[in-house]
């Protein structure tokens, strides 16, 4: 054999690689025939017109996806948003082996989605959830399934899950879970679950891997998977359930409750109302967070309920209704559930009035069963009420005293303050807290105080050797709190100087370095009662102005198809919920003014764009960025279906309901800024003329003319002073004159609904409110409502605009520039005098210029005073 060179073996290497080439360019042809054919697929299926939406749709309801990213509308190459490196993109499991795990798992009864989520954050955390359960649930040997996804940062060794139901322990396991969800069971001893609401706690204890920094401890979390956790106990099927039950009613994959809203044709208004009414009350007894309405055929499943609602005449050829038996009065009956039927609740009458009262007999409930951490746990779901002079400690918030040997310590509570709180920096809550510290602590060891996600306060502790305090106080300004939900968050940062290097032995890693007493409490002190218009926040955490004594609120529906009037219930239902009580809307098809506080829900086209306008809004920027998305044809699917949970979704927190529909639009540009275009001047400029020469002269002349440094500093002192005037008199003019204009907001690209809230023109009270959300087109808008009202999502709301991306949950917020004070309480000389106080501390420029002036008085009149006083000089 003749021996080849090493240049002819390089080129044999080479030769053998050429007969690969046919076989790649076959390929790629086949790639691009593939291609081709998908593309042609979407262009007709994007050309089909999309037909009239009735109101029952005998078809298919729509579909909801989830991209490998968790994301519909993300631009190919755009970064995800999350917190580091673990929200990396993940692959979504293959729909047959995703389908085939879940059949193994076998059901369970979910736990509820509350405002603290589903995820366990930092080295100390505690979830708790309250789990009604029926009385044939509660027997026999039940089992709770925990279901999760951890950070790789989270060490296995030294971290643990504990799950506990009515404070005892029934299980512990390591923490170990950073590629895979992982599933585990604890089988709970015989009789720990009791008729009525039992507490179910998750506590996670987490550390870092590799970093023993304070920053480290940012990057611990274990999500809890919504989908597979739960009780393993007997459905409701199995156990049957009765009108005091409905809290047991199971809620979905995400934690929602569906309620799908029987119907054989479209109702009237008047009905349409009491449906309305009927699901606010199935949410007030249920103390149910998150109603996910539908309308459409009987529902079939494990989870959700049926709702029936209508005269005797209306429901006559109902489905099973001869089983609730003659209606000749209010009549409320629930019909079991079966193989082909989810739970049924009828509520019926022989009028529209007798309806109205059995809403109100459903509204009103029965006295909550459970076991005493279970009614706890229920009663602060809606936070705990405060009210003016209240003193309340923190183990009455569900806090419990804790030792703690980590280097970040967060406790968090909820109260619920009322819905005309004014919120200004006139006045401070205390928190009077109660612990201790260890010695040795560097010297950044603090005790940090967060109000709704803002900081409020910072307190140092300074002492090298510890200390034990007793009702430190750490004042918390008004200013920062909020009508209705408030979060408070406390965390104790205590690091050693040993963490920099993970110097610390195991026994003084194991030390004890921060106790937390659950006798600390929070002092309230007299509180401004009048209402801010606008503020969503008030709106969504207490129901204002919908409460107000006065007109009754109406909720306009411009357009009556089944996904805007969802839309609309699934609000209604929401705002119930904060309000505590069932809210007496009136239905109608279009805003009338001076008819009392308006709540306008609709796809944006049905909007007028002078509506649009008095809100604030801009309706040409919102056309530009919406026209891809105002009319879309309705894919194939089950209607309001829960998305997969995908890694990537489980990773970055995205709450369960929010995703987008699978539509085929496109997302537009950034929307250029007004008067920008094709006639535009290059570079940024303005249109203005250019300038001569001569002006060109002058200015370079009076540039490098010299000038004396006193007559530079006179010149800047006389600017000072009179910016400062303009300022004073710009915002006494917009004190005086209300109805000062603003500014147009604009309205981000990536929104898919938008809420907004304002004074009607020439409106002087919150009889004059409107409040609108609306979205691109009734699809989108259904399906953003059910990622809006997610509690997490929810309690995010306020300011005057407020932009909602349902890929994610993201929203934005936008505050108003000027606000109106509106009286909510009879007059009184002490409310105004903290509504006073709170509108001068809004306005400081005010109360700068009423000061100076005071002044000027008090010297002009010393003046005329002391001139004619003692004895004048010869």
């Amino acid at each position: 054999m003749r021996e080849r060179s090493p240049a002819r073996r390089g080129g044999g290497r080479r030769a053998r690689r050429r007969p690969a080439r046919p076989v790649v360019r076959e390929a790629r042809m086949r790639v691009t025939t593939i291609t081709r054919g998908l593309l042609a697929l979407a262009l007709v299926g994007g050309a089909t017109e999309a037909r009239p939406q009735s109101f029952i749709g005998a078809g298919p309801a729509e579909r909801f996806s989830v991209p490998p990213a968790g994301d519909a509308l993300r631009r190919g190459g755009e970064p995800v948003r999350g917190r580091g490196p673990a929200a990396a993109v993940a692959p979504t499991p293959a729909p047959a082996a995703r389908e085939g795990a879940l059949a193994t798992i076998g059901p369970a009864r979910r736990l509820p989605a509350t405002t603290g989520g589903f995820r366990l954050e930092g080295e100390e955390d505690v979830l708790r959830f309250p789990v009604y359960v029926t009385e044939a649930q509660s027997r026999g040997r039940p089992r709770l399934r925990v279901s999760y996804l951890s950070a790789i940062s989270v060490a296995p060794e030294t971290s643990e899950l504990v799950a506990s139901v009515n404070g005892v322990v029934v299980g512990r396991t390591r923490i170990q879970a950073p590629g895979a969800v992982k599933v585990v069971e604890f089988e709970l001893p015989e009789g720990s679950l009791k008729l009525g609401y039992n507490a179910i706690d998750l506590a996670a204890s987490q550390r870092h891997r590799v970093d023993c920094s304070l920053n480290a401890t940012y990057e611990l979390w274990t999500q809890i998977d919504p989908s597979r956790s739960g009780l393993v106990v007997a459905p409701v099927a199995a156990a049957g359930i009765e009108l005091k039950d409905l809290a047991a009613l199971e809620p979905d994959d995400g934690g929602a409750l569906p309620v799908r809203v029987v119907i054989n044709d479209k109702p009237s208004l008047p009905r349409l109302e009491r449906m309305f009414h009927a699901i606010e009350a199935i949410g007030l007894v249920g103390r149910i967070a998150r109603p996910v309405v539908e309308f459409g055929s009987v529902m079939t499943g494990r989870s959700g309920i049926n709702l029936i609602v209508g005269t005797a005449a209306e429901l006559r050829g109902t489905p099973d209704i001869e089983a609730v038996g003659p209606i000749t009065g209010p009549k409320l009956a629930m019909l079991p559930p079966r193989e082909d039927r989810a739970p049924a609740l009828v509520v019926s009458g022989t009028s529209y009035d007798e309806i109205e009262s059995a809403i109100a007999t459903l509204a009103r409930g029965t006295e909550p069963y459970g076991t005493p951490r279970g009614l706890k746990a229920a009663a602060l779901l809606r936070g705990a009420p405060l009210e003016s002079g209240d003193r309340i400690a923190l183990h009455a918030l569900g806090v419990a005293t804790r030792e703690f040997s980590g280097r970040l310590l967060t406790t968090r509570f909820d109260v619920q303050l009322p819905p005309d709180f004014l919120p200004a920096d006139y006045g401070k809550m205390l928190l009077n807290l109660s612990g201790a510290y260890a010695s040795g602590l560097a010297s950044e060891a603090r005790i940090l105080v967060d109000l709704n996600g803002r900081n409020a306060a910072s307190v140092p502790l300074p002492q090298t050797r510890g200390e034990v305090f007793e009702n430190t106080t750490i004042p918390l300004p008004l200013g920062l709190w909020r009508p209705g939900l408030n979060r408070v968050e406390i965390s104790a940062q205590v690091p050693t100087p040993g963490d920099a290097t993970c110097a610390a032995s195991t026994s003084e890693s194991k030390r004890e370095r921060f106790l937390f007493l659950d006798r600390t409490t929070l002092s309230v002190p007299n509180l401004a009662r009048a209402a801010r218009i606008p503020d969503l926040a008030a709106t969504t955490s207490g129901g204002a102005p919908f409460l107000e004594d006065g007109k009754r609120p109406r909720l306009v529906l411009p357009v009556l198809d089944r996904d805007t009037v969802a839309a609309g219930a699934m609000i209604a239902a929401r705002l119930a919920s904060a309000a505590g009580r069932v809210i007496d809307f009136e239905l109608a098809t279009e805003a009338q003014s001076g008819t009392g506080p308006t709540l306008m829900v609709a796809p944006v086209r049905a909007v007028a764009p002078a509506t649009l306008t008095g809100l604030g809004l801009d309706p040409e920027q919102i056309r530009r960025i919406w026209e891809a998305r105002a009319e879309t044809a309705r894919p194939a699917g089950q209607s309001g279906s829960v998305p997969a949970p995908t890694l990537d979704r489980l990773r970055r927190n995205v709450p369960a309901r929010c995703s987008l529909p699978d539509l085929s639009f496109r997302v537009a540009g950034p929307v250029p800024p007004r008067g920008a275009g094709p006639d535009a001047p290059a570079g940024g400029r303005t249109g203005r003329a250019s300038a001569s020469d001569g002006d060109l002269v002058t200015k370079w002349d009076e540039t490098l003319r010299a000038r004396h440094p006193l007559v530079e500093a006179a010149d800047g002192l006389v600017e000072r002073a009179s910016a400062t005037v303009r300022g004073l008199l710009g915002e006494t003019r917009t004190w005086i004159d209300a109805d000062a204009s603003e500014r147009a907001s604009a309205v981000p690209p990536r929104a898919s609904l938008i809420l907004a809230q304002a004074l009607s023109s020439g409106g002087i009270g919150v009889d004059d409110t409107t409040t609108l959300i609306t979205a691109p087109n009734p699809l989108l808008l259904k399906a953003s409502v059910a990622c809006l009202i997610d509690p997490g999502v929810w309690s995010r709301i306020g300011g005057r605009f407020a932009f909602l991306d349902a890929a994610d949950g993201r929203l934005d917020t936008v505050e108003p520039d000027t606000v109106r004070i509106v009286e909510t309480r009879p007059p009184s000389l002490w409310n105004l005098r903290l509504v006073v106080a709170g509108w001068l501390s809004m306005n400081p420029a005010v109360y700068a210029a009423l000061a100076l002036a005071l002044a000027l008085c008090l010297g002009l009149t010393t003046a005329l005073m002391v001139r004619n006083v003692g004895r004048r000089n010869a």
